[in-house]
């Protein structure tokens, strides 16, 4: 099982390392993008990068975002390195997200989306129980929601 450890000096330069595939990476911004943002938005505390680790071995990168106030969270940027690609880690990562947000009870909602054409993300997202919510037009995004009251009654 995956396990999500915080970008830190020491696994720094393996996390923006880390790609996806070609035909991909117009669906989400390079993990040094990510880490530039979260320290655009350090001050308001809300905002944590991790590496997705499977024992000793990184095969991805998680940022989550947290808004106390709104009771939401969500998963701003999810990747998977092209060479990790296949063996389960983006549907165990949501996996573990949604069982940490369940257990939060300041959050009623978890957030997900993912760019047009991106059906892979959409599907993954739709079996794990997300429904649809919107469409943002100026980030080309469909973005859905896990209802957590609802899993955890």
């Amino acid at each position: 099982m995956v396990e999500f450890i915080p970008v830190e000096e020491e696994n720094f330069e393996q996390v923006i390392r880390l790609e996806v595939k070609e035909s991909q990476s117009k669906f989400v911004a390079p993990n040094v993008r990510s880490l530039a943002e979260c320290y655009l938005y350090r001050k308001n505390e809300d905002v944590f990068p991790y590496a997705i680790q499977d024992g000793e071995l990184i095969v991805g990168f998680l940022l989550l975002d947290l808004d106390a106030d709104e009771k939401e969270m969500m998963i701003w940027r999810m990747m998977i390195d092209k060479d990790h690609q296949g063996k389960g880690y983006g549907r165990q990562t949501v996996q573990k997200v949604i069982e940490l947000a369940e257990k939060d009870p300041k959050y009623t909602v978890l957030i997900a989306d993912y760019v047009k054409g991106n059906d892979a993300m959409g599907h993954l997202l739709k079996n794990l129980g997300f429904i649809e919510q919107s469409f943002n037009e100026k980030y080309n995004e469909h973005v859905l929601h896990y209802n957590l009251e609802a899993a955890r009654t």
